[in-house]
């Protein structure tokens, strides 16, 4: 599959002998491809993003550059087309965005959106350029007292435009630009956040100002919204901020008591415009009529952020479909935002669910769901947000028609990409330019199905358990219905701003988070679950996805830890306990019909000694539940 960082790097036209050193082959770094067109290899001089692969070779094509006047002449040798591109590029740097397309031996990285610079007097092929981003009046409608103002009250500053935002790049400082195109120099920067408002900087010592030395500016160039500057010169501007600079609080005296501790910082998104949102949720699934435990939205809210695909299962009249029209409405969704595509039992392959290639024809016929359609809508307004639900998804077999979904939705997301067709094709279909061979599934799409479980649907197999937290709608006490309009109480109604504010309420952080004391009895169910058979336990994945999950927990007291690991166990852990009683009953244990307990279970005495962890209460109610239909039907799905 396919990724794209939407990231600027700068390189320069590589040597043959360069070429040759990555490579391990001797190979031209300029040279007529077989469809008579230029082809030429980049070497990176720039520092990329933390998370981007090593790779320092990147190759594109001549046609990228005509619109700064390079023209190629196809009648000429090859040899003079070829040292008129040289030429053409020796005073330029290359500024582009990578693109990783993947091959079946090998993975080529390929330059796009191709933008030149001119080389300064004092280039050296030695330099590191490093980026820093640059704010102004003219770009980000705000002028510089107000800037500062909101620098130094560490509140959000504004985006920045093909600058990495992972935590890890966070740059030391960042400049502004004045009216005279000069730069004031502002650092240094150790942390940062972004969201709906952009950058947000932290710092742990007070932040200083500088001018940009004139004499350095000869060795930047200025892209957009970025000043790439070489490692060394931007080293000594960092010396210079901690030496000379002019301390802050001569710039803002009259801030002091707005400023919030940094510590207080990174929750402000999270801690303020989520439990809005949550407000929000709870308004609406009211007002459309729908009593649910505020900690059912809270798990179904969770879910939707951190899960690659969340089911909503439960009896016929529990609201599954309406609570995912009530989490669109809270979120200001209108069609095609948010979609329903009722799924067809007759569906076999994904075939009947993406389309396929009419061969006779020669074009690409999309599936008549609209799925694609929307996602070609979400690919293209990565700022929006998309939700794609599967009415009925188990009226066929799952792990057939989503059978590429599943697979794509485990890759990380710059990797996510769905293959319509074989890309050999693309320059033969006649509407390959409105629907390329694949489209990019990015964050901004959420998946989430209904599903009904009776004697017309299908199970889900492992491979579908494994990616997705299945959540049960419970049914709440008829009599609440009567007071359902005295609780309706009004929420304010704040505008919500998009993918970015939602993405800001995810916790991204790779590290495992997880208790030792909740890893010791995830392991422990996992041991007991391989004694019974080799083919049941708890896979690493799982163990990622309930870290995900637990560490994006809402702050809300409807909801506590202790109560969410205890749903994350029966969302991702009990949903893999099925099949007969012979197998499962030393696990769930033996159902005594006369007292209506559950005996000599292992999966029971081993919660027993975790119960600092939680009390498992819906863990004991399903185990019951699971217990009653072995003991009944002598099998449990």
């Amino acid at each position: 599959m396919n990724s794209k960082w939407d990231t600027f790097l700068i390189g320069v036209l590589a040597e043959d002998d360069f070429v040759e050193s990555v490579t391990g082959k001797y190979k031209q770094s300029i040279f007529i491809n077989t469809h008579n067109v230029i082809q030429f290899s980049i070497k990176l001089i720039s520092k990329p993003p933390d998370n981007f692969p090593n790779e320092q070779l990147f190759t594109s094509f001549s046609h990228e550059l005509e619109e700064y006047g390079f023209q190629d002449i196809y009648n000429e040798p090859l040899h003079i087309r070829e040292e008129n591109f040289r030429n053409f590029l020796s005073n330029y740097l290359i500024v582009f965005i990578p693109n990783r397309k993947v091959r079946a031996n090998h993975d080529v990285f390929v330059a796009t959106e191709l933008k030149l610079v001119k080389k300064s007097d004092s280039f050296n092929a030695t330099d590191v350029l490093c980026p820093f981003p640059i704010f102004s009046t003219k770009m980000h409608n705000v002028t510089y007292e107000e800037f500062i103002k909101r620098l130094a009250t560490r509140k959000f500053v504004g985006k920045i435009s093909n600058l990495s935002i992972e935590p890890n790049d966070t740059p030391t400082f960042l400049l502004w630009k004045k009216e005279d195109d000069t730069y004031s120099i502002i650092g240094t920067f150790t942390k940062h956040m972004h969201a709906y408002g952009g950058f947000n900087f932290l710092v742990e010592e007070p932040l200083r100002m500088i001018d940009f030395p004139i004499e350095w500016l000869d060795e930047t160039y200025e892209v957009n919204e970025i000043l790439f500057i070489n490692h060394e010169t931007s080293t000594k501007i960092k010396d210079m901020l901690q030496e000379v600079g002019t301390p802050f609080a001569e710039f803002v005296t009259d801030v002091q008591d707005e400023v919030a501790p940094a510590a207080e910082v990174e929750s402000i998104p999270l801690e303020t415009t989520e439990t809005r949102f949550i407000d929000r949720l709870v308004q609406v699934t009211l007002e459309r009529g729908l009593l649910y435990e505020e900690k059912d939205l809270i798990n179904f809210h969770t879910a939707m952020k951190v899960s690659n695909l969340v089911i909503l299962q439960g009896m016929s009249g529990t609201g599954k479909s309406r609570l995912v029209h009530a989490y669109g409405k809270a979120l200001g969704l209108t069609e095609p935002h948010i979609s329903f595509i009722p799924v067809r039992p007759s569906w076999n392959d994904d075939g009947d669910l993406i389309g396929y290639v009419d061969s006779l024809h020669m074009v690409y016929r999309p599936g008549d769901s609209g799925l694609i359609n929307i996602l070609k809508n979400a690919e293209e307004n990565t700022d929006k947000i998309y939700i794609i639900c599967f009415d009925e998804m188990n009226l066929a077999r799952v792990e057939h028609y989503f059978s590429q979904f599943l697979s794509v939705l485990e890759m990380e997301p710059h990797r996510r990409y769905l293959r319509l067709y074989n890309e050999e094709l693309e320059s033969s279909l006649y509407n390959s330019a409105q629907f390329p061979a694949q489209i990019k599934i990015g964050d901004n799409v959420l998946f989430v199905g209904t599903v009904n479980m009776d004697e017309s649907t299908f199970h889900f197999s492992d491979k579908v358990l494994d990616r997705a937290n299945i959540i049960s709608l419970k049914v709440v006490p008829y009599e609440k219905l009567r007071t359902l309009k005295l609780d309706n109480k009004k929420v304010e109604y704040i505008p919500f701003k998009g993918f970015t504010e939602y993405d800001g309420f995810r916790n991204k952080n790779e590290h495992i988070e997880l208790t030792d004391q909740q890893l010791h009895l995830l392991w422990d169910l996992h041991q007991a679950m391989q004694k019974v058979h080799k083919n049941l336990g708890i896979g690493q994945r799982i163990i990622r996805q309930i870290d995900g999950y637990m560490k994006n927990i809402p702050n809300h007291k409807s909801l506590t830890k202790e109560e969410a690991f205890d749903l994350q166990l029966v969302q991702r852990v009990l949903t893999k306990l099925r099949g007969p009683e012979e197998l499962l009953s030393p696990l769930i244990g033996w159902y005594d019909m006369n007292e209506g307990v559950l005996k000599n279970g292992r999966f029971l005495e081993i919660l027993a000694q975790y119960d600092d962890v939680s009390s498992f209460n819906e863990v004991k109610e399903t185990l019951l539940t699971k217990g009653k239909e072995l003991k009944i039907n002598g099998y449990t799905f």
